[in-house]
């Protein structure tokens, strides 16, 4: 088996998709217009049930929210927000496939998988598909680590990769992910898809083979345009 990798620099953001606003802004929306075409006498019984019912569709994902909230790191000023809160000051590689294109069982959501490769936390509602493994320490070089999240991650986590002397190493694929087999590439080549390197949340400006790596460092890898 060969692997490989990719860089640039560029910010990248994303942010977690929580279902309480729009759950509770329709809630109150909803509770107006039965309150305005209720009479008096019967208002209240029929607020009491609608509230009821709502509460009953919604559990679940109310439920789902709440161990978002309570479970994970929800901080876009921090490098681990989005991941769990005991991974919070350690080290992470996380692995986000295209919408559509990501390896069995890896389509629905992010996962949190533990350096031991058992996952400790699923997150459906995260913008980004695939996973995270997590809880590293002591790691100093970005292709250490790496090889240790592959390694845990198991078939989603397959790494292909081609050296290039004086550049290290290019990712080819991820979990049998190519870019340009998920998604479309110029033939002349002047404009296409790669796999991009993250780290803190920023574009690396090294491959992960030479990255030196902090003591709570999350390193990403994404598919990009150039």
């Amino acid at each position: 088996m060969t692997h490989r990798i990719i860089q640039l620099p560029t910010d990248f953001t994303p942010e977690s998709v929580s279902t309480l606003i729009p759950i509770f802004a329709f809630l109150l929306a909803a509770t107006a217009v039965v309150y305005g075409m209720t009479s008096v006498e019967i208002r209240l019984r029929v607020l009491s049930v609608f509230w009821l019912v709502f509460l009953l569709i919604s559990a679940q994902s109310i439920s789902i929210e709440f161990a978002r909230i309570s479970n994970l790191v929800l901080d876009d000023d921090d490098s681990h927000n989005g991941l769990p809160n005991d991974w919070d000051g350690m080290q992470v590689v996380c692995f986000n496939f295209p919408q559509g294109h990501a390896p069995e069982g890896y389509n629905d959501g992010r996962h949190h998988l533990d350096p031991s490769g058992v996952e400790k936390f699923f997150d459906p509602y995260w913008n980004e598909t695939g996973l995270c493994v997590g809880g590293f320490e002591g790691f100093g070089n970005g292709l250490d680590l790496l090889q240790a999240a592959v390694s845990a991650g198991g078939h989603a986590t397959v790494m292909e990769y081609t050296e290039y002397s004086g550049l290290g190493l290019m990712i080819d694929s991820f979990g049998g992910i190519n870019p340009c087999e998920a998604l479309t590439c110029v033939d002349d080549w002047s404009s296409g898809f790669s796999w991009t390197l993250y780290h803190n949340g920023l574009k690396s400006a090294v491959g992960v083979s030479v990255l030196p790596l902090e003591e709570d460092s999350v390193v990403t890898w994404r598919i990009d345009s150039w």
